[in-house]
């Protein structure tokens, strides 16, 4: 037993000893001409165009095996490039003042398709606000990589209830995680004069997001809130003064204590 085991083993080593690392100098590999010598030899990454991804995710959905979605993310002809299963979150562009989020699901790797996975990189400014949002169909996992953030979601409540929605919340700081439960409003508030750095994880390719700012800050549509807010996904301490009497006072001390120890202007 142990005899074969082991001239098995001196044939797997045999046979892998053969192979190449990096399909850059494999035989019958054509050289990308997005390699470079700083990579190893391997392809670098090239956004999709918008065409490209759709086309990318039409060919996915009509593949009837696991095998015809490798033919479609890995063509013989690419070069043995993962291009398709890569993405790059942030480029030259500066994250905004108050903040940002970039998010990779399948609308912009379309080879996610088939998965249960999704990511994001945000941005969160001195003092401010990833304003109240929910995931309809994930589950998220976030993880501070850089600074200080307070994370808090409400709980659920059954039958009628008065008074205060319970919350939990917590301290983050570098490279400590925290679940946001799908279907839970929940945000997170940078209580520092630094930027903030963020990663997060979720169970679905797709999961969506849900921004119930207008309707957690206020009972009735507003044109000052609607204004000041927008479609943005962060609340900085320069739009405060715009939204006083208009969001909850508890968002307002807690916006307005750390700009003013930052020195921030909020006007």
């Amino acid at each position: 037993m142990y005899a074969l085991l082991s001239t098995a083993l001196v044939a797997l080593l045999a046979a892998t000893s053969t192979a190449s690392p990096l399909p850059g100098t494999s035989a019958g590999y054509e050289a990308s001409t997005s390699t470079s010598a700083a990579s190893g030899g391997a392809p670098t990454y090239t956004p999709l165009s918008p065409a490209e991804i759709k086309t990318i995710q039409t060919e996915l959905l009509l593949a009837a095996s696991y095998k015809d979605k490798e033919q479609v993310l890995f063509p013989p002809n690419n070069g043995g490039s993962a291009n398709n299963v890569t993405f790059q979150f942030v480029n030259s562009q500066a994250p905004g003042q108050d903040g940002s989020v970039i998010v990779g699901s399948i609308d912009s790797i379309p080879g996610l398709i088939g998965t249960d996975v999704a990511a994001a990189i945000g941005f969160i400014g001195p003092c401010g606000l990833n304003v109240p949002h929910l995931h309809p169909r994930a589950n998220e996992f976030l993880t501070v990589v850089s600074g200080t953030l307070i994370g808090a979601f409400l709980l659920e409540v059954d039958g009628q209830f008065f008074g205060d929605i319970p919350q939990v919340a917590m301290t983050l700081t570098n490279y400590t995680g925290m679940l946001f439960p799908q279907g839970h409003t929940h945000w997170q508030f940078n209580p520092t004069c630094e930027q903030a750095v963020l990663a997060a994880a979720f169970d679905s390719n797709d999961e969506g997001r849900f921004q119930v700012a207008q309707t957690f800050f206020s009972s009735k549509p507003d044109d000052v809130l609607t204004a000041s807010l927008g479609n943005s996904t962060f609340l900085g301490p320069t739009q405060l003064d715009q939204l006083r009497g208009i969001i909850p006072d508890a968002f307002v001390v807690m916006v307005d204590s750390c700009a003013k120890a930052c020195g921030i202007s909020t006007k």
